[in-house]
């Protein structure tokens, strides 16, 4: 209880002590009262300045990936799309063809494929059945090669007349050998080739009997130039093999188109037939795969006609 003297205060320290005791019951008390209000105002202030160096201050030293002082910082760029590669130009070669069997008397088979584009820009009769005569050795060499690289057939084993295996993949190729051809034949088995054929999806080749067709024939080709089962040195020797042969073997598709380089395997009987299949890669580098199969021609020579046709139409 505060007693309150009734006496005057005379001076300073009397006034102080007269007064005080009052003050600290009236006055502290509001002033505690004030002090929890006043925390929450700090912080509250102390938020707002934070957000305001957040969203305003921030965004002007930084605009435009600068500071103010003008030093560059690296700004994380937004990933760019891949492009692309270009690709080549599609030519529609059916109209050639078909200007260039309407001037033929004897029964043609053909299949032109673009492997760039990945597709048949010219056809005829892509799955008629004709007597393969050699193009069945093509077959058997490209398998014989798969052979060799996993380890199913030994390429350095003699096979026939002192040959090695891989030697008579050569010979039934660069110069059309039948003697290697026949025996690696046999001993792979008609009905495995057979089958191993059909699973590549080449559908109408069998190897007794001997028949082929112009699709067929291309695509065992399109397997070689895209390289899908051999590795690069079993194509390189298989593709040199069909480009460096006896004049006989090029006097269809390659005399009929010199300019180009070709990669071919031909196969004729007598007057009934004249099948010419390869590689043509022109001067530019592209590569396009030609089969042409006839019944009815026994010669080189309308084989090298279509080889110039289609060229011309291709080369420009």
């Amino acid at each position: 209880m505060l007693i309150v003297s009734h006496a005057r205060p005379t001076g300073g320290a009397d006034w102080y002590n007269f007064y005080m005791p009052v003050v600290q019951r009236y006055v502290r008390p509001v002033r505690e009262r004030r002090k929890k209000p006043l925390v929450f105002i700090v912080f509250a202030v102390v938020i707002v300045l934070i957000a305001a160096v957040f969203f305003v201050v921030r965004p002007m030293i930084f605009k435009d990936g600068k500071q103010a002082g003008g030093q560059l910082q690296q700004v994380e760029q937004p990933a760019q799309a891949e492009e692309k590669p270009e690709m080549p130009p599609l030519v529609n070669l059916q109209p050639v063809v078909d200007e260039w069997l309407a001037k033929q008397s004897a029964e043609y088979s053909i299949v032109v494929y673009d492997p760039a584009n990945k597709q048949i820009i010219a056809s005829n009769k892509p799955d008629e059945k004709y007597f393969a005569a050699s193009l069945y050795k093509l077959f058997v060499a490209y398998l014989a090669l798969v052979d060799f690289q996993n380890g199913t057939q030994n390429p350095d084993e003699e096979l026939w007349g002192g040959y090695t295996r891989k030697e008579c993949v050569d010979l039934m190729i660069r110069e059309s050998h039948s003697p290697c051809g026949e025996a690696m034949m046999a001993d792979m088995g008609q009905e495995t080739l057979r089958e191993r054929v059909s699973q590549m999806g080449i559908e109408n080749t069998i190897f007794a009997g001997i028949t082929t067709t112009a699709r067929d024939s291309a695509l065992i080709l399109q397997y070689i130039v895209e390289g899908r089962d051999l590795n690069a040195e079993n194509t390189v020797f298989l593709r040199n093999a069909m480009r460096v042969q006896p004049e006989k073997y090029r006097r269809g598709l390659p005399q009929g188109a010199p300019e180009a380089t070709w990669d071919t395997k031909v196969g004729w009987n007598q007057e009934y037939n004249y099948h010419d299949v390869g590689i043509m890669t022109l001067p530019n580098g592209r590569e396009y795969v030609v089969a042409i199969l006839s019944y009815g021609n026994g010669s080189p020579a309308p084989i090298a006609d279509f080889a110039a046709t289609i060229y011309d139409a291709l080369k420009e």
